[in-house]
């Protein structure tokens, strides 16, 4: 659960980044060209991904909880997005590897004791 709130942080603010007119973000980027066609999609898609990830955090770990946790998390996703974005660091495939391996940590930790 906690995963997935974290997946649906990243993938909205990414796309919120994406149809920004003042990011940073290379034209190299293979989702850029595709943003910059359809701004307003991407815009309303990244503010829905954000608050199906604050009313998950709020149904996981309660109201305030979840919203200090979901500000948290964004904020922390939001400074290494504008880092890493830009540098290209880390792509698509590592991102997909990485919450796949936490997936797969946390069903094992919640579910092994």
């Amino acid at each position: 659960m906690i995963t997935t709130t974290i997946l649906f942080t990243v993938l909205g603010f990414y796309l919120l980044l994406l149809a920004s007119k003042r990011a940073a973000v290379p034209a190299r980027v293979p989702e850029r060209e595709l943003a910059l066609k359809n701004k307003q999609v991407f815009k309303i898609s990244g503010v829905v991904l954000l608050l199906i990830a604050f009313v998950a955090g709020s149904l996981f770990w309660g109201l305030v909880a979840g919203i200090i946790s979901e500000f948290i998390i964004l904020s922390i996703v939001a400074s290494l997005a504008i880092i890493l974005v830009p540098l290209q660091l880390i792509n698509y495939k590592q991102m997909t590897v990485i919450f796949i391996l936490s997936f797969i940590f946390e069903v094992y930790l919640t579910y092994a004791s």
